[in-house]
């Protein structure tokens, strides 16, 4: 699932693998990205960095252009050899080297920025990435909880990314297990020790993401909570029971977006 901790592993993965090439090819795949001219405003750049900001993908190339994505809920980036994509199916952009190059699958949201134009508004209004070298989660946290709208409840305001940016529903539904926290709680009933242990908590999680390629794994048997087995403490094991005390896991719509929130009414309060 394509929340922070995705987008951070991909930036590694992409700068390990082509920061300084130059572009040899630029493939457009998908006819919603014709209208941008890629083939031609990319011809002979090449990669200089790869940024993440949330849930956001920044390529920045040697011209200064500057190329977003949001992967939204099923995009992907993919490294290829040079011969290029090996599998074509959902292919929207690829981008290729002398020896390698970044495939676009079925991504929802990309725009090439010219040198000095702005980042999407989005970006802009990002609060503190939480797998940032120089953000403290447990800070940034309390503050998005201080600053939280009144009567907005702290499952709504874990996935507003005007406050803390990077946790997706997954990352929202296990960080309120482990803090013990219903994710119905209104975010001003949530004391100031309680949100910076959300926040430290969400920050280990993701960062435990980018370590496991990307992979959500926030369970291990045996009760550890470090990664290793595919396996979840609450996220979408609604009605089996809970790890911890035995109570059946609940499920509901909330927010504006109707994310399902998991939760188990007896851990979390």
């Amino acid at each position: 699932m394509p929340e922070g901790q995705v987008s951070h592993h991909n930036a590694i993965a992409l700068r390990e693998a082509l920061a300084g090439r130059t572009l040899t090819a630029v493939e457009v795949a998908h006819p919603r990205l014709l209208p941008q001219d890629l083939e031609r405003r990319l011809a002979g750049d090449a990669f200089d960095r790869f940024a993440a900001a949330g849930k956001h993908h920044l390529i920045h190339f040697a011209s200064g252009r500057v190329l977003h994505s949001h992967l939204r809920m099923s995009g992907s980036w993919r490294l290829c050899g040079p011969r290029g994509p090996g599998r074509r199916g959902g292919l929207h952009l690829a981008l290729m080297t002398a020896t390698g190059g970044a495939c676009l699958y079925r991504c929802p949201q990309v725009r090439l920025l010219d040198a000095h134009e702005p980042l999407p508004g989005p970006v802009r209004a990002l609060g503190p990435d939480l797998l940032a070298p120089d953000v403290d989660p447990a800070a940034a946290a309390l503050r998005a909880v201080t600053h939280a709208p009144v009567g907005q409840e702290i499952g709504e305001t874990l996935l507003d990314q005007r406050g803390v940016a990077g946790v997706g529903n997954a990352y929202k539904n296990e960080s309120l297990f482990l803090a013990g926290i219903s994710p119905w709680r209104a975010a001003a009933d949530v004391d100031a020790k309680e949100a910076r242990e959300l926040g430290a908590i969400a920050g280990r999680l993701l960062a435990d993401g980018v370590r496991e390629r990307g992979m959500i794994r926030t369970y291990a048997p045996g009760g550890s909570g470090v990664p290793g087995a595919k396996t979840h403490w609450v996220h979408r094991r609604a009605n089996r029971p809970c790890r911890r005390c035995g109570t059946a896991i609940r499920s509901r719509g909330q927010g504006d977006d109707n994310r399902t929130s998991y939760w188990c009414p007896t851990c979390q309060s």
